[in-house]
């Protein structure tokens, strides 16, 4: 009996040995990633971080959730962060270090050079285009509705541009659904479900860029694995939309003639074909810069041949000595996205290089990311929560990027996966909140509308959120696909 006790103590002994071993060890990697270090131990080095999420809370509030006071918002973090390392100089050091990350760095040229392409697209009249193929169809009512739904898909596929899709979209559809008996709450909400849509798959689509990046990963193979997922919520979007987008038009035949024909051109229905070569060539593999290029030159000849879109449309220089043009246009749009980019990729670093990254990813692994299905329901989680206090789904993507990539490769989950879950669920819900930028921009432009026609209404957000099906669908599918794990060998 004494003996059995002598061999159960040592047992527990010996556990308890493994056990504080494992420990330290666990503490040894976390130091060894750790480089600097903070007044208020790795916790400190979270503080640039929570500056600018407090600071963009306020900025929601206060109406003004713009991409140019984010940056002020980053920069004051980093600096209130200096405050409290124990050696600034070498936290500054570590800024400029985290400035020349690969990661963002691939990001930031594939936004520039999607920038030109989608700028030259968007400007071609694409648009009035697709208003001229409704208006020569015949259709109206649910039909009209369902139809601006998939043509938003296509255009928003095509640019790259979510909010590009809803500005143009609700200026020039919207109106001319009205007139045709669409239902202005479901027009309204197939035009953002279509720039959400767009916004998740397109190749040259900021969000897809990010997702692809920040997991280390190519932008066509993301596409091709994350088509299943977004075809299935369109899909069931356009059913709905021809349920519910019945309106009840009381225009006179005469405006309505007047309107279409004021808007409605063809001309630019050429214009299409780059967005399908490069949706084409990224695909199949082909380098993503590569694609955008191809597709440039692709825009360029098309609208120097049809003659809708001029060369000097794309680039020129004005007699005062400036330059102007819808590529550079295209690219100046993004420049505050990527300078807010270096910068956030910047506070993640310096949480990274402060322990604090370490500290978070074992805390994860000891409770809910314990298993590949755990980990992945800790990035939904983490994106999801970051999405409602960051107004623009492409932030929050960087924000939580560098995160979800640790998960990804502790558990062994494909690239593909963990960039799908982080853009879908980013292109979901936060699609419907009413400080959404695309939300607040369609508003916007239904306010000038109403004093060109007085058929127009704005649309309040309780009665188009409900209509945002997109969102609405996408969402509890990746739930679905988290829970049974579809799709979760490659994406």
């Amino acid at each position: 009996m004494g003996s059995k006790t002598q061999r159960v103590g040592l047992r527990n002994r010996l556990a308890g040995g493994v056990r504080r071993n494992l420990n330290q060890e666990e503490m040894m990697a976390s130091n060894n990633n750790k480089t600097l270090m903070f007044h208020g131990g790795a916790f400190a080095s979270v503080i640039p971080l929570l500056v600018f999420l407090a600071i963009t809370i306020v900025l929601v509030f206060k109406g003004a959730a713009q991409v140019e006071g984010m940056i002020i918002a980053v920069m004051l973090g980093i600096s209130v962060g200096m405050l409290f390392a124990l050696k600034p100089a070498e936290y500054s050091e570590q800024v400029f270090s985290l400035m020349a990350n690969r990661i963002c760095t691939v990001a930031i040229v594939c936004w520039l050079w999607a920038g030109a392409f989608s700028g030259i697209l968007a400007d071609s009249g694409l648009v009035e285009a697709i208003v001229w193929v409704g208006w020569k169809l015949n259709l109206t009512g649910r039909t009209f509705t369902m139809v601006v739904f998939i043509a938003s898909c296509l255009f928003a596929v095509s640019t790259g541009t979510g909010f590009g899709t809803v500005v143009g979209f609700i200026t020039v559809m919207y109106p001319a659904g009205i007139v045709l008996g669409g239902d202005p709450a479901a027009l309204t909400g197939a035009i953002l479900s279509g720039g959400a849509f767009g916004d998740n798959l397109a190749p040259v689509s900021d969000t897809t860029i990010v997702s692809a990046a920040t997991q280390e990963t190519d932008v066509g193979g993301v596409v091709r694995s994350r088509l299943k997922y977004c075809l299935i919520a369109a899909s069931i979007s356009c059913v709905l939309f021809y349920l519910f987008g019945d309106g009840q038009s009381s225009i006179d035949p005469k405006e309505a003639a007047r309107l279409l024909e004021e808007t409605a051109d063809p001309s630019a229905l050429p214009m299409l074909i780059p967005g399908i070569v490069v949706f084409i060539l990224a695909v199949n593999s082909f380098h993503f810069l590569t694609a955008l290029n191809i597709g440039i030159v692709t825009a360029v000849v098309i609208g120097q041949v049809t003659g809708v879109f001029p060369l000097e449309k794309v680039f020129q220089i004005t007699a005062d000595g400036s330059v102007a043009g819808s590529a550079l246009d295209g690219v100046l749009s993004m420049l505050p996205i990527a300078i807010l980019a270096l910068l956030l990729v910047t506070a993640n670093g310096l949480m990274e290089a402060g322990g604090f990254l370490d500290w978070l990813m074992n805390k994860l692994n000891k409770t809910v990311a314990r298993t590949v299905r755990g980990a992945e329901a800790a990035i939904v989680g983490l994106i999801s929560l970051t999405n409602i206090f960051v107004p623009i789904n492409t932030i929050a993507m960087i924000t939580v990027g560098p995160l979800a990539n640790q998960l990804r490769k502790r558990h062994n989950i494909h690239p593909y996966r963990s960039a799908n879950l982080l853009d879908t669920i980013s292109c979901s819900f936060p699609a419907l909140l009413p400080y959404e930028s695309s939300l607040v921009a369609a508003a916007a432009v239904q306010r000038g509308l109403v004093e060109r026609y007085d058929f127009v209404v704005v649309v309040p957000w309780a009665q188009e959120a409900p209509f945002i099906f997109y969102g609405i669908i996408l969402f509890p599918l990746m739930l679905i696909a988290v829970a049974t794990g579809f799709g979760h060998r490659k994406g």
